[in-house]
């Protein structure tokens, strides 16, 4: 599975699981914040596509999200970042 796809299925995964999921420009990286009550993952959309994907795993891995319904690609390249 393309990079691509798994962006767009964890991006999915995350926005399912009540996460705002923002892509940016700026001189960041990204990461997670909750403002005004709301859970907000920022990624900045000029990292590569590998890049963005760490940034939402660890996103998953560090709240501890069940991420079994992801379709194993997606679990295997998640599992990466333990």
């Amino acid at each position: 599975m393309k990079p691509k796809k798994i962006l767009e299925l964890i991006t999915k995964f995350l926005k399912e699981n009540d996460f705002d999921v923002v892509f940016g420009t700026g001189t960041f990286s990204g990461g997670h914040c909750i403002i005004n009550e709301n859970r907000v993952v920022v990624v900045n959309k000029r990292m590569p596509t590998e890049e963005q994907i760490r940034v939402l795993s660890s996103v998953i891995l560090e709240l501890e999200l069940d991420h079994s319904r992801l379709r194993k690609e997606a679990r295997e390249f998640i599992e990466r970042f333990r």
